[in-house]
């Protein structure tokens, strides 16, 4: 047995297109933005993160270097912890170093602003037609 459905048609089909399709657009540059925010936040987190590992390495590192440098006091060999915290304190400084670099130079979302200015386009040239067609 069939079933009819009836249509829904609104009035204005012409406006109401144009506002169903800018509603539309406004759906997409959302998920766009959220998209592109949440890789510039996993971005920074873990920078944030790397750089949180590299400061505890260097604090680390410059114990180490202070029992180096107290070591012959006791009579104890110094030179091999120096060495190895000389290095920590050298990696651990690239590695914050390259956070900093990093945080510093996050990019913004393009993507988003460019699709946004294209949108205010459409919506200006819609706005346009609609006012020629009048």
């Amino acid at each position: 047995m069939a079933s009819v459905r009836r249509l829904d048609v609104p009035r204005d089909a012409d406006s109401s297109g144009v506002i169903d399709r800018l509603g539309r657009l406004a759906k997409l540059e959302l998920e766009l933005g959220l998209a592109e925010t949440r890789e510039v936040a996993v971005a920074a987190l873990i920078a944030g993160a790397i750089a949180l590992v590299a400061a505890a390495a260097l604090v680390a590192a410059l114990v180490v270097l202070i029992a180096g440098a107290i070591a012959p006091l006791f009579d104890a060999p110094g030179e091999p912890l120096v060495i190895a915290g000389g290095g920590v304190v050298l990696l651990a400084l690239a590695v914050l170093a390259w956070s900093a670099y990093r945080l510093t130079h996050l990019e913004w979302p393009r993507e988003t602003l460019a699709s946004l200015r294209e949108t205010w386009r459409w919506l200006a040239g819609q706005t346009r037609s609609r006012l020629t067609l009048r």
